[in-house]
């Protein structure tokens, strides 16, 4: 059994002003504002006046230069364009367009809403980000600048685009996309430490356990990263702590862990062999065969075996035999599991599986501030109501003096209302508990 933090308080340490302050935001937008490609964007300047084929294409040329709302430039550039399809300046006004589209999308850079700005920016990104092979065309080159310095604007609107579009999915919870974005801002600069921490945090919250390695990888990174692009240094001290409780909550110790911190020097992004044992891997090393393991957790083997029997062809008939039913049975005790999200009225533990795979609802209030995720508890709990995938069972409390252990004195607040006791009928034992499939 292990723990580990996963969905929204994945996000705690660095969330809002927690952000590296934008440090890594405005290295770009240095870069950018100093780009010799920006100076060629800002404004047409009158001595290619004879490149516009009369004085009408000038005039809307130059409202589309000063024009200050973005979307009103991108406008008038639109009308540029069907005006005058085959102007001489066509490379310049594509490359106006896509400063535009970057000056749309960054604007939502850092904020949670409200949800027209974030869908509207997102848009504007996704037209920038899918088109950036065409808008850095080496037809679109202004002479005055070198391949090296057009290389290197794609490369800086590539990094605006592609963290705008991350931060946006990742406040959206669209965490696959939000991985893909982060991915490329990695390829891009290897170093965006606050980028790797964001680019973990996607990742667990795709509650992929498989992958777990994967994300720690990325949390370590974030705090190796030094320079202009690292953590801030409240967010690194942050990462560090989160970093020994999430590793010592999914591989059960910190063992180990100081391998971790060396390996990330090999890149933003860890091998495609590279995994961390988690304690499940460890556990199961540890035993000869599963009799040996199931003897020393009879907790943990049952709860395989119904777990098995829901997720199977027919598990919702199953469910008729174990629903309102109080487990474990009183010959094994109670289940053994760990914290994962403490929430106004239920607790989500981890009996096995580091994501959490039972829900423990209760009639009282919780005390958030003295319950910790990664604490330890033992309980019993009656069953109402499962999920398959992710595998999720939800269990009812109602007496937490007798059926949990491990919870401070102080953990509920004081009792309002009647009380309702829920049905219970007998409790499964081994035998009613279906044995899992023979292994092939």
């Amino acid at each position: 059994m292990y723990s580990f933090k996963t969905g929204e308080n994945f996000k705690t340490p660095f969330h809002r002003d927690g952000y590296s302050s934008g440090r890594h935001w405005n290295v770009y937008f240095r870069l950018l504002r100093t780009s010799l490609v920006v100076a060629v964007l800002a404004a047409l300047p009158s001595t290619v006046l004879a490149q516009y084929k009369d004085q009408a294409e000038s005039d809307i040329a130059q409202a589309a230069g000063k024009e200050a709302d973005l979307q009103k430039k991108i406008d008038k550039l639109k009308e540029w364009e069907q005006k005058y399809p085959d102007s001489q300046l066509k490379g310049q006004r594509t490359l106006m367009v896509a400063q535009a589209l970057l000056g749309l999308t960054t604007t939502a850079y850092g904020k949670t809403g409200p949800a027209e700005l974030l869908d509207g920016a997102e848009k504007s990104g996704r037209q920038l980000a899918d088109n950036l092979d065409t808008f850095f065309s080496a037809g679109n080159k202004p002479a005055a600048v070198t391949d090296a310095q057009w290389t290197g604007a794609r490369s800086q609107f590539g990094l605006g685009v592609h963290s705008s579009l991350g931060w946006i999915y990742y406040t959206q919870k669209k965490n696959v996309e939000a991985e893909k974005e982060f991915k490329a801002v990695l390829a891009l600069d290897a170093n965006q430490a606050q980028v790797s921490y964001w680019l973990g945090s996607s990742i667990i919250r795709q509650n992929k356990v498989e992958r777990y390695s994967e994300a720690l990888y990325s949390i370590a990174r974030s705090i190796s990263v030094t320079g202009a692009t690292a953590l801030a240094p409240a967010a690194a001290t942050a990462a560090e702590a989160y970093l020994k409780k999430a590793y010592a909550g999914y591989h059960g110790d910190e063992s180990d862990l100081d391998k971790l911190k060396a390996a990330v020097a090999a890149g933003p992004l860890p091998a495609a062999d590279f995994h961390i044992k988690s304690i499940e891997e460890i556990e199961k090393e540890k035993f000869a065969n599963e009799d040996e393991f199931n003897k020393a957790h009879p907790d943990v083997a049952i709860w395989r075996q119904i777990r098995t029997a829901l997720k199977a062809e027919g598990g919702d008939a199953y469910f008729a035999n174990v629903k309102e039913t109080q487990i474990p049975p009183d010959a094994i005790g109670m289940f053994k599991a760990k914290i994962v999200a403490v929430n106004d009225k239920d607790i989500v533990v981890n009996i096995d599986a580091a994501a959490g795979d039972a829900t423990l609802k209760f009639e009282k209030a919780i005390n958030k501030t003295v319950i910790n995720v990664g604490d330890a508890i033992e309980f019993k709990a009656v069953v109402e109501s499962f999920a398959k995938e992710p595998y999720m069972m939800t269990m009812t409390i109602d007496e937490p003096k007798d059926n949990v252990k491990g919870l401070p004195d102080n953990a509920f607040a004081a009792q309002t209302g009647p009380k309702k006791a829920a049905p219970k009928k007998a409790a499964v034992g081994p035998k009613a508990a279906p044995k899992a499939p023979a292994k092939k």
